[in-house]
């Protein structure tokens, strides 16, 4: 059984570090308390006080809405849990945290401290992660005490060889421009979509090379098999020259007809700024490109990167 509202148990291991040696009776106001308090966080200003100031310095320089969207996903511990199940503090000790599978008490996730070095203005947390029946990942945390609160300075995931720095002046970067680029990367995956669609339409059928219309594309009746009017290539609401989704009208046009074709397949902003400011243009090439301009996107813009 686990509780909801009870301190950490007892720490597993601290070690040395500068030929001193401190154990603590209590996680309390100790690197170990600081992540209970970021994974159990409700409000962004609880994780917060346990990031680096500089930072928190650069969250401040983004715009409301990036701010916001940051705000959210820095709150790590419920984005865990909605994944996991939720997260809370074993009665008994045995673990930092585990996951409980919604609807029971069954044990999902558990992250235990198998090793802590801390030389009181410093520390190292060895994190063991383990889902059920799966092997334990090794997290390695890294904090400083800055004023009162310990801070989350770096975050490795060694199986991964990955790195997360938080106090690295880059890293408020990629909370800018989030929404935004989030919704780029839908609409330039419908457009593949289609593209992979017209080359199968085209390979299928190499008389006429791509369609003039994309209706083509799409299922006919149940008991019909795939033809060349109805290809079933392509999701029927998609497969329509000229369609809207999140915010982007898409435009589907014929260059040039026959087996060496081509096409050119548009999507732009339907009000810039607010869902996007980039329109795009994919034709036969399989080349994204892409412009800020008020316009049509052309063969002449710089590909997507």
């Amino acid at each position: 059984m686990a509780k909801r509202a009870r301190p950490c148990g007892k720490l597993m291991w601290m070690l040395a570090v500068a030929s001193s040696s401190v154990m603590a009776a209590s996680p309390d106001g100790s690197p170990q308390q600081a992540l209970v308090e970021i994974a159990l966080a409700s409000k962004p200003a609880t994780v917060e006080k346990h990031l680096p100031e500089s930072l928190l310095d650069a969250l401040q320089l983004l715009d409301p809405a990036d701010r916001a969207l940051a705000e959210e996903k820095l709150l790590v511990g419920r984005l865990l849990g909605a994944q996991e199940g939720e997260l809370v503090i074993p009665d008994d000790g045995s673990a930092l945290l585990v996951a409980l599978e919604k609807g029971t008490e069954q044990t999902k996730l558990e992250i235990r401290v198998e090793r802590e070095i801390n030389s009181g203005s410093d520390a190292i947390l060895e994190l063991g992660v383990r889902h059920s029946g799966d092997d334990t990942q090794t997290v390695l945390v890294w904090m400083r005490l800055e004023g009162t609160e310990w801070r989350v300075k770096q975050v490795d995931l060694p199986r991964f060889f990955e790195r997360v720095a938080l106090d690295d002046p880059g890293f408020a970067e990629r909370f800018r421009n989030v929404q935004h680029r989030e919704t780029d990367a839908q609409i330039t995956a419908v457009m593949y979509e289609i593209l992979r669609a017209l080359q199968q339409f085209a390979r299928a059928y190499p008389d006429l090379g791509f369609p003039g219309d994309l209706s083509v594309l799409s299922s006919g009746p149940e008991d019909e098999e795939a033809n060349e009017e109805h290809a079933g290539l392509l999701r029927d609401d998609i497969a329509v020259n000229e369609f809207a989704q999140d915010g982007y009208t898409f435009r589907y046009e014929l260059l040039r007809g026959g087996p060496q074709g081509d096409f050119a397949i548009i999507a732009r902003p339907g009000e810039r700024g607010k869902v996007g400011a980039r329109s795009y243009l994919l034709d036969a090439s399989g080349t994204m490109r892409s412009t800020e301009d008020d316009r049509d996107p052309t063969s002449q813009d710089e590909p997507v990167q």
